[in-house]
């Protein structure tokens, strides 16, 4: 006998629910489900912050969510910057060696003093390659600052009047186009001379003699005739202050490999009877070429000393150091280019193209700040970017000022952000 019956009260039975409302629940619970959009995960994740940022001025010219820039509509253009640095920090309107000390004094920016991404070697490294850098500056890049306040003849005038009274002189590589005209004044290029060690007193006397006495030379020609002897010339040549000129044929040891005599020298070919001795290089050409022995191309009559410089040869005067400048430079205008050219319309917005030049790196902002704080992503340690690791800490204004001089960009205004960089 159970409790129920025996206290007299009935069991509870719990309703039931109807078939007709279960599958009335489950339907509605579907149709809900199916009116959602279809979306793969991570598929449509930069549309929808895309959708969500449209009134952010920050995307106004294209700057999307993966890094890159992709301009969408073209910049405006009011009308080409003449000024790319405020007049005062120009100069007097006809002083080239202020114009000079500064483009130097700004080239790169300094190293920073906490969360550089680079340990004390790298510094080290770092700042041996600047003290290695010449003391040269291209004309093409102190044209472009010059015609602040001067017009670009104005500025050449100028600088001629500067190379004849013997202040500055010219530098010019040919292989380099216009980044090869370099400016570097004269008592700086006095003072490598005179303190070089790989020159001995009476060489480097005699040198800069040779350099006051012809403020405009670009080329020594005849060292016998500036009074330097076949080794003298050989220690200014291993030192760097003078290089063999480019563009005729040379057979010293000094000359370019694609500039020497061979055997298939069309130099030496192209002159000779077929069948002649003469049509295959002549007597001697191994040993002008690099082989035992030291005879020369011409024959045992030509004077030619031991160090390879050939009497009468003209040789270029330079400075040590210019070939590691002019790749730097060359490597900087070729990734500024290579910036700009991964745009819709080859341009970019001034602060935009900073940004891409620095890495993104983490800034001293509020912002930048309060990212650490939280643990969020605030930026790549200056170390790890291409500006310190290949142009050790290249500035971006120097760089820009360099790519307008030589042509290769061009800056304008705009009407809404600033100043534009146009790839020409």
């Amino acid at each position: 006998m159970s409790l129920h019956s025996i206290l007299g009260v009935s069991r509870v039975a719990k309703k039931k629910a109807s078939s007709s409302s279960k599958s009335r629940s489950s339907s509605s619970a579907l149709a809900w489900a199916s009116s959602l959009p279809r979306t793969k995960p991570g598929g449509n994740k930069s549309k929808l912050l895309k959708h969500d940022d449209d009134d952010d001025d920050d995307n106004d010219h294209g700057r999307n969510y993966d890094g890159h820039y992709d301009v969408q509509e073209r910049l405006d253009n009011i009308g080409p910057v003449r000024a790319l640095i405020p007049p005062s920090a120009a100069g007097p309107s006809n002083d080239i060696t202020y114009t000079h000390r500064s483009i130097r004094a700004r080239m790169f920016d300094p190293v920073p003093d906490r969360a550089a991404g680079m340990n004390s070697t790298r510094i080290a490294a770092v700042l041996q390659f600047r003290a290695a850098i010449p003391p040269v500056v291209s004309a093409a890049h102190i044209a472009a600052l010059r015609a602040t306040s001067s017009s670009p003849a104005a500025a050449e005038r100028e600088l001629a009047r500067l190379v004849r009274a013997g202040v500055a002189r010219r530098v010019v590589v040919p292989t380099r186009g216009a980044i090869g005209e370099l400016v570097v004044l004269a008592g700086d290029l006095e003072a490598l001379v005179r303190g070089s060690v790989a020159v001995d007193p009476q060489t480097r006397a005699a040198f800069v003699s040779w350099l006051a006495e012809n403020p405009a030379a670009l080329t020594l020609r005849g060292p016998e005739a500036a009074g330097l002897s076949p080794a003298q010339v050989d220690q200014l040549v291993r030192a760097g202050f003078l290089t063999a000129q480019l563009g005729a044929a040379q057979t010293g040891v000094y000359a370019r490999p694609d500039e020497r005599y061979t055997m298939i020298s069309v130099e030496t070919v192209s002159r000779a009877a077929a069948g002649s001795m003469a049509a295959v290089g002549g007597d001697g050409v191994l040993h002008a070429a690099g082989g035992t022995g030291a005879r020369s191309i011409a024959g045992p009559s030509s004077s030619s000393s031991s160090s390879g410089v050939a009497a009468g040869a003209a040789l270029n005067v330079a400075a040590p150091g210019c070939g590691a400048f002019l790749k730097l430079v060359a490597a900087a205008l070729a990734h500024l280019a290579e910036l700009l050219q991964k745009t819709r319309y080859r341009e970019m917005p001034e602060r935009d193209l900073r940004e891409k030049w620095d890495g993104g790196i983490a800034g001293d902002k509020e912002a930048a700040a309060a990212k650490k704080a939280r643990g969020e992503f605030a930026g790549i340690l200056p170390g790890r970017t291409k500006k310190w690791r290949h142009f050790n800490g290249l500035a971006f204004e120097w760089a820009l000022h360099e790519a307008v001089g030589t042509g290769l960009v061009e800056v304008f205004d705009t009407r809404s952000v600033g100043r534009g960089v146009r790839l020409v």
